[in-house]
């Protein structure tokens, strides 16, 4: 029994927070949770092999001649909302090549959308929640010819409808192996402000705030945390197996709970392990003493949700946090010799134009090292989506029908001139002399000059996403 995991390429998502310029800029990311799912099967010696359409840049031709070779007997593709149409059609491309082959897909857009998933013919499975257990299940019950209605977290087929088990939840995150990153191809992974080549971990899973705008399951409120103990000997495997020279942290919020991120910059110092590492966070998930330790242990960069410079529209969309924390963790993470990446959002739901000029000038005035500027999407199943319903902004079936390919228009703007603003938004913070010579001052290596030069010449670029997805 024979597995090809797929990362569907990331092209067509129209609906994607930033533009087009700019996610290429910041470069791919690789895809743990296929790499957590392979490493699942290489413990049981279950041959597995990854597909990373989106990192090698494979458009229909170069998937097809990916699945000749492999030959899988089953063909598990991961799928994210944003891009789901690309997942059916990898789903449909396999069966194009290999009929026999059993296709099954899983990722976050399963919980949301079930019956869509499976109203593709080439669609056999999907997985609900989190697959490392389930799919190892499903691949032994589908090597033996058993069923699969028994197996937590399977959709399927049933009566002439669609069934679906009790959500996957994994528990005990020091239970999973390390995700299997040899499988990965290593040298097509980038980040902007990281020096390659770069590890991705994950320390925690869930995410207990309530942002109106964020896509939240019912798995997501479950937070769960991996030992500190854990989480240091996976940076040791990186860094000693593949040499990586920096740490990515890919979960929500890496200091949701204050114990568990000192207990691994703890763990690092008393190794003595040298790596540099960032990660996303909340201001209100930090104090002084914290960001001062984060930094001696070897953090270099946080990522902080901003989102907007207004009291009254972080209270709209449900941010819990106010401009004084904001102030007071800028400042703490600046005094730590932290940088900032600060990710804000304009054209949210009544925002006036007063209010984004608000934001606009807030990043400018904390001055963070970096920002990105997203604009307000009515994502499916969020606070935000129910409130663009309701003042009728958007069809409440537009996601059913995007996901379905019965549409491919981009889910509309909440407000007048919203691309208008999130440029003026780049063009001001970005374009400040004071702030061109601070970065130049901060250019140490070709590296970083390179990615410099990449990054201006996005903004310069900008552009929203426009590409075709795969055709389904």
């Amino acid at each position: 029994m024979k597995v090809l995991l797929v990362n569907p390429p990331y092209e067509g998502n129209i609906n994607t927070w930033t533009p087009e310029s700019t996610n290429r800029a910041i470069g791919a990311q690789p895809p743990i949770g296929i790499a957590s799912l392979a490493a699942m099967l290489e413990k049981e010696e279950i041959p597995v092999s990854i597909l990373d359409a989106n990192a090698l840049s494979l458009g229909r031709d170069g998937i097809k001649d990916a699945i000749k070779k492999e030959r899988p007997d089953i063909v598990g593709i991961t799928a994210m909302t944003l891009i789901s149409i690309n997942a059916t059609a990898v789903a449909k491309i396999s069966k194009e090549v290999l009929p026999e082959a059993v296709t099954v897909i899983g990722g976050p857009h399963v919980t949301l959308f079930q019956k869509e998933t499976l109203a593709s013919p080439f669609v056999d499975y999907a997985m609900d929640g989190e697959a490392e257990y389930t799919f190892l299940e499903f691949v032994r019950a589908i090597a033996n010819g058993a069923p699969v209605d028994d197996i937590g977290g399977m959709v399927y087929r049933k009566d002439g409808g669609v069934a679906a088990n009790k959500i996957a939840i994994v528990e005990d995150l020091n239970s999973l192996p390390f995700p299997a990153v040899h499988l990965l191809p290593l040298d097509r992974y980038s980040l902007a402000n990281a020096r390659s080549p770069f590890g991705s971990i994950v320390t925690s899973r869930g995410c207990p705030f309530k942002c109106c705008f964020c896509i939240r399951g019912p798995i997501d409120r479950f937070v769960r945390f991996r030992d500190p103990l854990n989480v240091v000997d996976e940076i040791e495997y990186l860094i000693k197996d593949f040499k990586v020279r920096e740490i990515n942290i890919r979960n929500d919020t890496v200091t949701v709970k204050r114990t568990h991120m000192s207990g691994i910059c703890e763990e690092l110092l008393r190794r003595n392990i040298k790596i540099g590492w960032q990660g996303p966070t909340r201001v209100d998930c930090v104090d002084r003493d914290l960001l001062f330790l984060m930094k001696k242990a070897g953090c270099h960069t946080v990522r902080y949700g901003i989102e907007s410079g207004n009291q009254g529209v972080l209270e709209r969309m449900g941010k819990g946090t106010s401009l004084k924390q904001i102030r007071d963790a800028v400042q703490w993470t600046r005094e730590a010799g932290i940088e900032i990446m600060a990710y804000f959002m304009v054209g949210y739901i009544d925002e006036t134009e007063e209010e984004m000029m608000d934001t606009i000038n807030f990043a400018r005035e904390i001055n963070p090292d970096g920002a990105i500027f997203s604009i307000g999407t009515p994502l499916p199943a969020t606070d935000l989506f129910k409130k663009a319903v309701e003042k009728g902004l958007i069809d409440p079936n537009y996601w059913n029908e995007f996901v379905t390919g019965k549409r491919y228009d981009r889910a509309p703007y909440l407000v007048k001139d919203a691309e208008k603003w999130a440029k003026k938004a780049l063009w001001s913070f970005y374009f400040r002399p004071s702030y061109i010579v601070k970065r130049l001052r901060k250019i140490d290596s070709w590296d970083a000059f390179r990615k410099h030069a990449v990054g201006a010449y996005s903004f310069l670029r900008f552009k929203m996403n426009k590409q075709e997805p795969l055709t389904n």
